[in-house]
Order: structure tokens, then sequence, then C-alpha cells
């Protein structure tokens, strides 16, 4: 049998029918994956993961399958309700638990609706969040850590207290245009708040923990938007200039705000690729970042080849003694997973004062799109410059060229880094990429 959703059968096992023991359940508990029935208890088991194991009860609710022609009650669909964590519920405890459910739905009642208004009506939006990064959010998305980060400094210092039930779509809604509107956050804050609440809510409805989501409908794009050039889709490129002030305002900001802004406009590389790495890492001696494939967006491995600017500022940085990340406001403990709204509003003030002039709104990941606008427009070649960015190549090249370009990449590095630390025209360095 298989694992799915509600309904379906649990996977096949060579446990159905044994009655569990403790000492059995230890030991199912340390080999692979599977569902273990319990031959004591109908439709209770033991699912076991990768990584820890919960307790499960399969069972029919009387009367939600209609009559019989006779005029009895029949029992409806094979539902699952989760009971609790292994070893924190004993196997004692699982079945006493298993069955007083039983007896619920054999009244005619269905016990997961019973324990999720019970559930909703007490616990908090803090706990919500907490198990949505835990259970789903860090193991399953690449962006899981951020969103934890965005949930815990946008949500839950307002509603966390609150149970996760009793919050409505007017006051998600005010909450949104405050972010929105304030100038330590922003619309593009607004926003990534916005995406994350409603994953959190379309996660509790999957897994029943709550039966209405307060976020469909919330304030979209427009609505947040502050002036008309606000959330624009990816259009924003900075002028050479406007490059360089950038790269000369990074001197100016605290350590590591101001390294890992620099380290991302050399490098061209998405935020989490620098901002979540590990000193295991950095390749010395081929003078590359290695990211894994749990680091990056496509969870495919990625080689950044590093210039020498790059190369020095990952070089010198100091070495934590609470971990092994590069970036970190706590010693290496941490990594810093997103860039502070008031360390990127202070970036684009020190730009200003280098500039001379105020100019328009930019965020980090606009360095990527500068970058590789002005190195197509010098001649590097397209498929590099896809490459550098961390892109697939489409189509049967993508398919059957596995070149990666390593050097290649690097050179257009070095060049973008010339474009960014000379004095001289941006017209005079065009002749370099020739």
């Amino acid at each position: 049998m298989r694992v799915g959703s509600e309904g379906d059968m649990v996977r096949k096992s060579a446990s159905a029918n044994k009655p569990f023991t403790d000492l059995r359940v230890r030991a199912l508990v340390k080999g692979p994956p599977r569902d273990h029935l319990d031959g004591a208890t109908p439709g209770l088991f033991l699912r076991v993961g990768k990584r820890s194991a919960s307790w499960s009860l399969l069972y029919r609710v009387t009367g939600h399958g209609g009559e019989s022609e006779s005029g009895h009650k029949t029992k409806g669909p094979m539902r699952r309700i989760h009971i609790g964590d292994y070893p924190h519920v004993s196997l004692a405890a699982a079945r006493v638990k298993a069955h007083s459910l039983m007896q619920i739905a054999e009244g005619g009642e269905d016990p997961k609706r019973e324990a999720t208004r019970t559930t909703s009506s007490s616990r908090t939006l803090a706990w919500l969040v907490d198990q949505y990064v835990e259970q789903y959010a860090t193991k399953a998305l690449a962006s899981g850590q951020v969103g934890g980060w965005v949930l815990k400094r946008h949500w839950t210092p307002h509603f966390g207290k609150r149970a996760y039930a009793s919050i409505t779509r007017s006051e998600l809604t005010e909450r949104l245009k405050l972010i929105a509107a304030s100038p330590d956050h922003g619309p593009g804050a607004a926003l990534e708040a916005r995406r994350w609440i409603m994953g959190l809510y379309s996660w509790a409805i999957k897994e029943e923990l709550v039966a209405h989501n307060p976020a469909v409908g919330l304030i979209g794009r427009e609505g947040l938007r502050q002036r008309p050039e606000d959330l624009r889709p990816r259009e924003r490129v900075l002028a050479i200039d406007e490059a360089r002030a950038v790269y000369k305002a990074t001197f100016k900001m605290p350590a590591p705000w101001g390294e890992l802004a620099r380290v991302l406009l050399l490098s061209l590389s998405r935020l989490s690729e620098f901002s979540k790495a590990e000193r295991g890492w950095f390749d010395r001696a081929g003078r590359n970042l290695e990211v894994p494939g749990t680091g990056h967006k496509n969870r495919h491995p990625k080689t950044i080849p590093l210039t020498d600017l790059t190369f020095v500022i990952l070089e010198q940085r100091p070495v934590g003694e609470s971990g092994p990340y590069l970036f970190s406001t706590t010693d290496g403990e941490k990594p810093t997973y997103s860039f502070a709204d008031n360390y990127a509003n202070k970036l684009r003030e020190l730009t200003a004062v280098e500039l001379g002039r105020e100019l328009p709104h930019f965020t980090l990941h606009d360095f990527r799109r500068s970058g590789s606008t002005h190195l197509t427009g010098l001649g590097v070649n397209e498929e590099v410059v896809e490459m550098l960015l961390g892109h697939k190549i489409k189509g049967v090249r993508g398919i059957y060229m596995k070149h990666k370009f390593l050097e290649e990449r690097r050179n257009a590095l070095r060049l973008w880094e010339s474009i960014l630390t000379a004095p001289t025209p941006a017209v005079d360095i065009k002749h370099r990429a020739q």
C-alpha cells in the first residue's frame, strides 16, 4: 500500500498483526522509514521517518457513508489522525488515545474535527509558526529558514500570543499596510511577509490545524505600493555610476553587512548563497565557493568562482568560535539569513551620498540584473552570463552541453570587478572585453 493524504492507507508493513511491545517499538524507530501496524490496537500505527517517529490512527466514522438498504448507518471513507510523536507519547498512551478516538468515530463524530476545533482555539500563532518551520519549511523549502525569520520578525511580535484561529483577514491586511508604509521595512518587506503568512495558513489548512484560512484574499501588490515605481517586477538596473557608488558605500557599512553586500555585488550571487555560507564551502586552493544543493535555490550544487577581491573578503572573515558561518552576528553560530531592513536602508543612504544625488530604490537582488545586463552589453557570452547567475541552459544545449564555463565566469567577474573599481568611464572599459 502507499502513503498519501487523507483516505490513503499506510505503507505495507511486515509488522502488521504483530502486537507492539516497548522493546519492539524502540527497535522499529531505528529502522528504515515505513509504517508499522499495531496488531493489538485496530487502526493504530507507528510512522517511522528519517529523523523522527509518530503515532497515527486509521478510522472510519459511523454514518458518514450514508445508510444501507436495511437502514443501518454505514461507515465513511478511511481517515487518518495524528496522535503524537514518539517517544513523547509512549506506546501505552498511544493505545489509550487511539481507543478514545475510535469510540468517538463509532459514535458518529469525526475525532479530527473535534481535535482541530480544540487545538485551534487554544494554540497560538507563535506555536503554529514553530510547527510550520520545524516540520515543513526548513525540510521542504530551500528558503525555509528565511521564511521562519520573516514570520518571526513581522508576525509573531504582533500576533504571537493570539490563538491562530482567531486572527482575521482584516487584521492581517492592516499589518501588511503598516509594514509597507514603515521606513524600516517598505513594500518589498510587506510583499515577503504576505507570501509567508499565506504559506503558513495554507500549510495549516492542509494539516487540518485550522478550518478557515484568513490569509485568502489579502491585500496585493497594488495595494502595498507606496510610490508608482515600487514593486515593479524585475526591472531595476543600476547604472555604472550607481553600481560604483554602491561599491564605495559598502566600505562605510558595519560588519558583516558591508562585506556581505560587497561580495554580492562583486559575485552577482543570490543572497542565500553567501548569507548562509559555511567556512567549509570556501575552497582556498581552487579559489571558489562550493555551494551544496541545500544552500542553493534550485537545490543543485553550484561552484561560484571568486575574483581576487572576493577571495580576500572571505579570507579575512573572522573565524567564529560558536559555529561555521562566514557571515554571522552570533560569532558563527547562526547565519545572517537575510539582509536586515535597516542596514539595506543605510546602504541606500550611503550610496546616495557617494553619488551626490538621490537615486531610485534598489535592492541587493538588483545587483544580479545590473551586472548581467552590463556584462552582456560588453560582449560577454550570454551562456557564460546565464551560468554566472546560476541559471540552467535551456533546450538541447542544456541537455548535452556539460561545460561549466568556470574560468570564463571568473574572467567575466574580473571584468565586472574592474568596472566597479576603476575611475575611468564605462566607455573606456568596453575595450577590455574585446
